[in-house]
């Protein structure tokens, strides 16, 4: 190798080959302390979460709906689903993962629940997300119950989360959302079809007699 360069030393001291040299030399002066940071990031992260108990983790972790547009949907075509934009805040110095979301909400009598395990999600340390989407399937009864009921109740809903941190697992609640007003998706719709299946009882109904 070294009788490669002496037949090369001309290049290599000339202005491009320095330049070359050069780059070369912070490339890997570059690759080697990002891999190195990124190694002592990990290793921290994970001595943090294991000492860490899972109180101190919690108090630094809300989960909650997204305070703008509409986070909380209920729709109700043919297909009938809920579905909640929420916001994560993480203040551990570690990243998160979310495995699973499940959302317990109320409108006017009905309860009904929105859950939902989640695939490379994560709350990175120090930071906020506010673009996690959770949605689930309401069935034909529950959607029915909320076209027909006259008033736009607010709700209660209640957040659980199943949370990764480096070394364990630990499961988050939050149940003081309180006052959370729902938008109604197709819901006009919905009780069109209501109407057009009742009138179609009423004189089937009517036909045997």
């Amino acid at each position: 190798m070294f009788e490669e360069l002496m037949n090369h030393k001309e290049w290599i001291f000339s202005g491009l080959g320095i330049v070359v040299v050069g780059g070369l030399i912070t490339i890997i002066k570059k690759v080697k302390f990002s891999s190195l940071r990124k190694r002592a990031s990990s290793l921290y992260g994970v001595l943090a979460s294991v000492f860490k108990s899972n109180e101190d983790i919690l108090k630094n972790i809300n989960i909650d709906l997204r305070p703008r547009n509409e986070p909380f949907e209920l729709w109700l075509h043919d297909l009938p689903k809920s579905q909640f934009w929420l916001r994560g805040v993480n203040l551990n110095p570690f990243d998160i993962e979310i495995k699973q979301i499940s959302i317990e909400f109320n409108y006017g009598g009905m309860s009904a629940k929105c859950n939902e395990f989640l695939h490379d999600r994560y709350l990175h340390g120090l930071s906020i997300n506010d673009a996690i989407l959770v949605e689930d399937d309401l069935t034909g009864e529950q959607a029915d119950y909320i076209a027909e009921y006259e008033d736009n109740p607010r709700s209660k809903v209640t957040i659980k989360a199943v949370l990764k941190t480096p070394s364990k697992e630990v499961l988050y609640e939050n149940r003081y959302l309180e006052g959370a007003l729902p938008s109604l998706v197709n819901e006009q719709l919905r009780k069109e079809k209501m109407l057009n299946k009742s009138k179609h009882t009423d004189a089937d109904a009517c036909a045997g007699v």
